[in-house]
């Protein structure tokens, strides 16, 4: 249906229909409603009005950034616009020959930086290390409508620790490596740090690993802002020789703004503290 009035009616049309998509889902979804709502009430300190209006506009932006990566991929690429804050960033951790790690977020829309960077002659193949839980019959669907086929490469990771080579491999080509630092699976190794006042579980692999390959690492965010914009950043991290830790920090530190600028951009529907009873 999304696809349909995309197509044939325009983007807009369907940021209409996703009005009644996001009001079953602030209605039905109470799991993720809650776990939503702590962020909002708890960590950003709005008043309970303001948190539960904020629930309902979270799945609504959510809802957008889907329909733009969907619009883009079906070759509407000529209706947005954009900018870039830090694109010198990227160019010079190129120009090293050392390859580079990107460390994003589950906030933005960042699956669509490739087709803004081919308009600047950012020619780099860029690998996402992902674990493979999206549905199946949703990818193919999405490759299926797609006008132009990705170039992003995927990493999975693997119980026998065999994606550290794919991702070694990929850096010794000059290739990007880019991890999302904020999405912790139980069971996995995980670190600790301080986001929005409390303390939270991380992933450790993409720390731990950005800290002991030796090479340059630069946060990347892709941001919605109003009508059809994206905003593109850039930043470079101080990385100190086997210091997770540190990279940590410094990750949170730089998440924490992107959040505070975006407060509803973060996608991140479970409990992210550990603290809903």
């Amino acid at each position: 249906m999304f696809v349909y009035c995309i197509r044939n009616i325009g983007i807009r049309s369907s940021y209409v229909v996703l009005y009644f998509v996001a009001g079953y889902y602030f209605l039905f979804l109470t799991k993720s409603n809650c776990y939503i709502f702590y962020y909002f009430r708890k960590r950003m300190n709005y008043s309970f009005w303001k948190s539960k209006a904020s629930v309902f506009k979270s799945y609504f932006t959510f809802g957008k950034v889907l329909i733009d990566k969907t619009a883009i991929s079906v070759g509407l690429r000529d209706r947005f616009t954009y900018e870039f804050d830090g694109i010198e960033n990227l160019k010079n951790l190129l120009h090293e020959k050392k390859g580079g790690i990107l460390i994003s977020a589950h906030i933005g829309n960042f699956e669509i930086a490739e087709h803004f960077f081919a308009d600047i002659d950012f020619d780099c193949q860029i690998n996402l290390v992902t674990t493979d839980l999206e549905v199946s019959v949703i990818k193919e669907y999405m490759e299926s409508i797609a006008v132009k086929k990705s170039n992003i490469k995927f990493i999975y990771v693997k119980d026998d620790m065999s994606h550290i080579f794919d991702i070694n491999k990929a850096l010794s080509n000059n290739e990007l490596i880019c991890f999302t630092g904020d999405r912790y699976f139980e069971g996995s190794k995980f670190l600790e740090a301080e986001l929005l006042g409390k303390s939270a579980k991380f992933p450790a692999g993409p720390f731990l690993i950005a800290s002991r390959l030796g090479v340059p690492v630069v946060y990347v965010y892709v941001m919605k802002e109003k009508e059809l914009h994206y905003h593109l950043y850039a930043r470079v991290a101080q990385v100190k020789k086997r210091d997770a830790q540190g990279l940590l920090n410094s990750y949170v530190q730089n998440l924490e703004v992107m959040l505070k600028k975006y407060p509803l951009q973060w996608f991140n529907y479970f409990d992210f503290w550990d603290d809903i009873t």
